[in-house]
């Protein structure tokens, strides 16, 4: 595909309108790792687009396959307002280039109602057999990122947060509140690495587990994940989670931190930060 047809089937290929069903649901609401599973595939799409291969065939100056390996996420809006038979629309508000640090936003809106995923990629390829050796593609000049341009300011912020989160986890000592055998049927994807969405839907127990009467309290408004490594199959991730109270009146807001271990080495490859209160 020419540089120049990028636009034109990125607007043919990138909103839908459908009603919500049971693929999309939990029982509170619609599921937020489906829209995440959902936002980098389309994600992961354009920039194979832009590149003129399916996804399968991206490969960098090696030869080497290159993965989309996702450095940050996030949600926002209230995912328990859906419900099954809402008449929606997705649309990708923004692709992923260069220029805007490889990021997108894919947003899913119904009458009244709202919930925005964001992405933010990273260009990966395997170094042997194991995800904790996944290393960068060596990929042309054409692919780097200039953080320091006003354009790719959101998707730099995000990677300074996290790794501030990551400084931060590294240092606690605490045991896990919850943590996950990783098994390969349920966590790994197509190439062999565990899912961020999987991740995500992890952190979500995590904070069920750690906190269940405050979790339980409000719903959730914001939650932005960020990933550093992956983990093999037969490896366990550990969750610490920390809540606080961030205002009582007049609109409740309670923070719940965490992070996830390898078992393994001890290593964080995860953080995350979930806001619930009330608008």
């Amino acid at each position: 595909m020419k540089f120049q047809d990028v636009d034109k089937a990125f607007a043919a290929h990138h909103t839908d309108q459908f009603r919500l069903g049971m693929p999309h649901m939990s029982a509170k609401g619609v599921r937020q790792s489906w829209l995440l599973r959902e936002a980098c595939h389309r994600h992961w799409t354009s920039i194979a687009m832009q590149m003129g291969v399916n996804p399968s065939e991206f490969r960098d100056k090696s030869g080497a396959r290159v993965l989309a390996s996702v450095v940050a996420c996030s949600t926002r809006g209230d995912a328990n307002s859906f419900r099954e038979d809402d008449l929606c629309t997705l649309y990708m508000v923004e692709r992923p280039t260069a220029k805007n640090g490889w990021r997108s936003q894919l947003d899913l809106r119904a009458e009244g109602k709202s919930l925005i995923a964001e992405i933010v990629t990273s260009f990966a390829r395997r170094n042997g057999q194991k995800n904790a050796t996944i290393e960068a593609a060596d990929l042309e000049d054409c692919f780097d990122v200039d953080r320091t341009a006003e354009t790719a300011r959101r998707a730099s912020l995000m990677r300074t947060l996290g790794k501030r989160d990551r400084d931060r986890a590294a240092a606690d000592t605490s045991p896990p509140h919850l943590s996950f055998d990783i098994d390969a049927d349920a966590h790994l994807n197509g190439v062999g690495l565990v899912y961020f969405a999987s991740i995500h839907d992890m952190v979500a127990r995590a904070e069920t587990n750690a906190v269940p009467e405050l979790v339980a309290a409000y719903p959730m408004r914001n939650r932005r994940l960020h990933f550093f490594g992956n983990i093999d199959a037969g490896d366990t991730l550990g969750f610490v989670v920390r809540a606080s109270v961030q205002a009582f009146s007049p609109t409740p807001s309670v923070v719940v931190q965490s992070h996830a271990r390898r078992a393994s080495d001890g290593v964080v490859i995860a953080c995350g930060e979930s806001i619930y209160g009330l608008e």
